[in-house]
């Protein structure tokens, strides 16, 4: 994780574009309730989802690890009012949580959870997508590769996190980083997509498809 010095992230919070009040309450629920709260995304990637989502004018987007739902209501503050999220998640705990923070929202009838395998699921969606986030088991990121690019729309964005994976990707050592790693390599080789990683907490990759 990259870890910016205090100040310069609440610094970097306060000029960035405001979100809803509730993903400060639901940033302490997940933070008191769930053994992994490092795996929300946090206030600056959140901001960046929803302004990448405003800019592209997305209206159908993938979310691929709900965990929670933070960067899924942030991307769902952003949508037109036709919009909507497709996200998959298999753990039940944390989409209890997630629910919840949609209905108080009042934007769950643009969020549609689909629970269960990510991969199997993915087979069975219809129709192409303006907008995906890739959040899920590192492991599998290979996998799940020509799957969301096959379901992503021409000149659609694509953003994975989690693609430096605190720099292990440089020398694999664990299932986590190989996968990532692989990812990598595959994303770089595709003459179909074009990509950039940012130094943004772990790395996020870019992709637009051509």
């Amino acid at each position: 994780m990259i870890h910016l010095p205090p100040e310069w992230e609440k610094y970097i919070e306060s000029v960035n574009l405001p979100l809803s009040p509730l993903l400060d309450e639901l940033e302490r629920e997940t933070h008191w309730r769930t053994p992994y709260p490092q795996m929300i995304s946090g206030k600056i990637q959140a901001a960046l989802l929803h302004f990448l989502i405003r800019i592209t004018g997305a209206q159908r987007v993938l979310e691929v690890g709900t965990f929670t739902g933070y960067a899924t209501l942030a991307m769902a503050q952003a949508l037109p009012e036709d919009g909507q999220i497709i996200t998959l998640e298999h753990n039940e705990e944390t989409l209890a949580i997630a629910q919840r923070y949609f209905d108080l929202s009042g934007l769950a009838g643009k969020i549609h959870i689909r629970q269960g395998d990510a991969l199997e699921i993915l087979q069975g969606l219809d129709g192409a997508f303006d907008f995906v986030f890739l959040d899920a088991d590192k492991e599998r990121y290979p996998q799940y590769f020509p799957v969301i690019k096959q379901r992503l729309a021409p000149g659609g964005l694509w953003v994975t996190d989690n693609v430096l994976w605190s720099g292990k990707v440089i020398t694999p050592t664990d299932p986590q980083s190989h996968g990532i790693a692989r990812f990598n390599r595959m994303a770089a080789g595709d003459k179909e997509l074009e990509q950039v990683i940012l130094p943004v907490r772990d790395g996020l990759m870019l992709l637009r498809k051509r």
